[in-house]
């Protein structure tokens, strides 16, 4: 019984020290230094055959395949987003997606486009492959060059 109740004793103060240092890292916010990134505010304006294109997601991905992104509004305005809680975009070259997100690529209980009024995809509206997946659109990101302006065609 003496065994039993040092086993029993050792692995309960075990379990409690392991569930305090667990705990330890839960509901703390993230303080990330972004001073040592080289990130600059980037926006623009996208349009397809001259008119806002609203709802499209504008992505600036470099040769590593990381991105910034952000969502065009009614004015097909956008502002490039490093990541939930940072905006801006890391310097270099670019390639420049812009495309729907449709409800089959969102994620699982999101099907709208945060800050679109309502996405032109519903409406079976697309976006050339040359300016998504197969993209040629290029830009190159520096403290003097932040503003972008996309005018796309809907018949390349």
């Amino acid at each position: 019984m003496k065994l039993f109740m040092i086993v029993f004793h050792r692995s309960l103060s075990l379990c409690v020290f392991s569930c305090l240092l667990l705990s330890a890292g839960c509901g703390g916010s993230i303080d990330a230094d972004y001073s040592k990134l080289d990130l600059v505010d980037v926006s623009g304006t996208v349009t397809l055959d001259g008119q806002p294109l609203s709802g499209a997601t504008v992505a600036f991905e470099a040769p590593d395949r990381t991105f910034s992104s952000g969502v065009t509004d009614a004015g097909g305005n956008f502002t490039l987003m490093f990541n939930t809680e940072k905006s801006g975009c890391l310097t270099g070259q670019k390639t420049v997606r812009i495309k729907f997100v449709t409800d089959s690529e969102a994620p699982e209980g999101e099907t709208e486009i945060e800050g679109a009024e309502k996405s032109p995809a519903a409406s079976g509206q697309k976006i050339s492959e040359q300016y998504n997946t197969k993209s040629t659109l290029t830009a190159t990101v520096d403290a003097d060059h932040t503003s972008f302006n996309f005018d796309l065609k809907s018949k390349p």
